[in-house]
């Protein structure tokens, strides 16, 4: 049973280390796609990439250096 705690800590740790931003995307984003890719294939590819885009740009956007 540690081993499954360990990998669990492990992929919490390797997703949201470096930003919350990146895992709440990925969980919004996948279900997403899935449900665009049930209604229609050619809408499925678009929305992933676009739902990655958007979660990267707002992932780096909150990494900028605030200026005073």
């Amino acid at each position: 049973m540690s081993w499954l705690k360990a990998t669990i800590a492990f992929i919490y740790d390797f997703l949201a280390d470096d930003g919350w931003e990146v895992l709440v995307g990925l969980a919004i984003v996948l279900p997403l796609t899935y449900l665009a890719a049930e209604w229609s294939e050619t809408l499925a590819l678009p929305v992933l990439i676009g739902g990655v885009l958007l979660t990267m740009g707002i992932a780096l956007s909150r990494q900028l250096p605030r200026s005073a």
